[in-house]
């Protein structure tokens, strides 16, 4: 059967909140007002300056953006996101969902949904960064075997809950790997690193979508038509930090919204910059609409040395009767390892310049083909 998926369930963090923020504190959200939203004319709860990754991802499926699981009376006809500012797969953290909330959830609105469209359905996922942050700020000095056992809880249970959606008839799972986290504004300033990423959050990141290619692999090998897509974000906003102006950006190192060095916290109408679009960051960890759009695109359409084993595009359309070749997945597992062996051990800005330009260019001849 040929899947033409006219569906999007979305997982993940404030990275992906089309909106649920709002609906679960009891305290002022701040993606709920100005500035956030003014380059769309109208604060919606994105964490943003207007449009999202999931947002530009309807677009090209040609089906209305995704709205909140809990606005309520939305229109869900084409799907449902389910992600949450703050969330986390691990522990309780109040005012969010974790990850296996988020899935709980989905199971007890599974039903608005057909069997058949829930099998065709794309379910993207982007979630950890916030476990990773918390940890690293509780533990500034683990062990590689404190790292790796973290960093095992957390796979283990974002594989839990893929079955269960796998067990409830989803079958297309798009994943976007974890950024570079120490490269983000927000977590600069508040190590008084502003010049350089900070190791440790980058490391555990980097550790993380390691396991997460590998258990991706291992599920489709174990669940009968188990379909995915990987897309290395990691890379994405390295590049897009370090090589700014390369990618159209006029910094990749501070945000537009914010106050400290590099505008890391506390975004709002009083310290906002002029021209949003020469950013890659809005705010002290998230991407201006301009950033969303460049990865919206790349999510959708690039090459394997960016996405493997498909894209989006690619994934949209594959019969969910595929059989996938054990070789092919080796290949496309070995490419993805090459890519990102590249930029596991370089958080040194200096060093990354020197060995990582020739990737760079050929990366941005790919690159600009997806912008708009």
């Amino acid at each position: 059967t040929v899947s033409f998926a006219q569906t999007l369930f979305v997982f993940g963090d404030g990275l992906y909140d089309a909106g649920n923020k709002q609906f679960l504190s009891s305290n002022r959200v701040d993606a709920s007002f100005p500035p956030y939203g003014i380059t769309v004319g109208k604060a919606t709860g994105r964490w943003s300056d207007g449009r999202i990754i999931p947002d530009y991802l309807a677009d090209f499926m040609g089906i209305p953006h995704i709205p909140p699981i809990l606005q309520g009376l939305a229109d869900f006809s084409h799907g449902a996101s389910f992600a949450v500012a703050d969330a986390t797969v691990l522990g309780s953290p109040l005012e969010t969902m974790t990850l296996s909330q988020q899935v709980i959830k989905f199971l007890e609105t599974k039903n608005r949904w057909e069997n058949q469209t829930r099998s065709e359905a794309i379910y993207l996922f982007y979630i950890g960064s916030d476990d990773y942050l918390n940890y690293a700020k509780n533990n500034p000095n683990p062990s590689d075997d404190q790292k790796q056992a973290f960093v095992d809880q957390v796979i283990t249970d974002i594989e839990a809950q893929i079955k269960v959606v796998y067990g409830s008839g989803g079958r297309k799972f798009a994943f976007q790997n974890l950024a570079p986290l120490g490269c983000l504004p927000a977590v600069k300033q508040a190590y008084g690193n502003v010049q350089e990423c900070v190791k440790l959050p980058s490391e555990l990141a980097a550790l993380h979508n390691k396991k997460l290619i590998k258990l991706l692999v291992d599920l489709s090998r174990q669940l009968s038509g188990f379909q995915y897509s990987f897309y290395d974000f990691y890379s994405s906003i390295q590049n897009r930090v370090i090589k700014s102006k390369i990618y159209t950006f006029e910094t990749g190192i501070a945000a537009c919204c914010g106050t400290g060095p590099v505008n890391g916290t506390d975004c709002s109408t009083n310290n906002l910059c002029t021209n949003i679009e020469d950013y890659v960051f809005f705010d002290g960890k998230h991407l201006t609409q301009e950033g969303n759009l460049q990865v919206g695109h790349l999510i959708w359409g690039a090459d394997p040395v960016v996405i493997g084993p498909n894209n989006l595009r690619e994934l949209l359309v594959l019969p969910l009767d595929v059989t996938i070749i054990l070789a092919d997945i080796q290949e496309a597992m070995a490419a993805m390892r090459q890519s990102q062996g590249k930029i596991e051990s370089l958080y040194d800005i200096t060093k990354m310049e020197s060995e990582m330009e020739n990737h760079w260019l050929s990366q941005v001849e790919k690159a600009t083909s997806f912008l708009i």
